[in-house]
């Protein structure tokens, strides 16, 4: 978290003063997160250094959104209330994991399985679809703020990456209680931190949207 806390502030600055690299910047920084994130979930001994180049590649790409939504909306401070309810997100699902009010199942598991496909295929088709109808579908599924489906769909976007840090909270349980190596550690915090970024992404989109309805 540090790392891309650092790494966030260094891009956000080096985007105001060289916003002509900005293209390039995204492009290899979106590229590096991927390849890190796949070799430190799938390679438990090379996790550390792999999640710490995700962590600072995602920092890159997160300076980058922050400095749009901004831009977007200059005087409400977007990014410190997304980072506020990103936190209270994780604050509140830690207790509802420790105090079991949410139990992970296998049942809770195939569920956000089928969740997790389900919103990929969606993207896919809804990336595809767009190429040959100009982008309206993308718009009115996504885009159009004074849509009740858009706001309904940002909030379900939310709601799916918190339950996705409970499971990475279970995770970690699990890892402890079967004694696993120590190298294991560094793939359920890479967990941790996906889930995290994503939920703060999910919820500058939200925000955004709630705020262009505002306007």
């Amino acid at each position: 978290f540090i790392l891309i806390v650092a790494s966030a502030f260094g891009s956000y600055l080096l985007l105001n003063s060289y916003p002509d690299i900005y293209i390039v910047g995204l492009i290899v920084s979106l590229i590096v997160a991927f390849v890190a994130v796949m070799v430190a979930s799938f390679v438990p001994r090379l996790a550390m250094p792999f999640s710490m180049i995700y962590a600072v590649a995602e920092g890159f790409v997160l300076g980058f959104i922050v400095l749009i939504y901004t831009a977007a909306f200059p005087e409400d401070n977007i990014a410190g209330l997304a980072v506020l309810i990103t936190l209270g997100i994780f604050a509140g699902m830690l207790v509802l994991y420790s105090t079991k009010l949410i139990v992970v199942t296998s049942r809770f598991r195939r569920v956000m399985m089928g969740m997790t496909f389900a919103i990929l295929f969606t993207f896919i088709f809804v990336g595809i679809a767009s190429i040959f109808d100009g982008g309206k579908m993308s718009y009115t599924l996504f885009g159009n703020p004074n849509s009740g489906l858009v706001l309904f769909i940002a909030l379900l976007l939310v709601l799916y990456g918190a339950f996705m840090l409970v499971m990475s909270f279970d995770d970690a349980r699990s890892i402890v209680s079967m004694g696993a190596d120590k190298q294991y550690e560094w793939v359920v915090s890479l967990g941790v931190v996906v889930a995290t970024v994503y939920i703060f992404i999910q919820v500058l989109r939200l925000l955004a949207i709630i705020l262009s309805r505002r306007d």
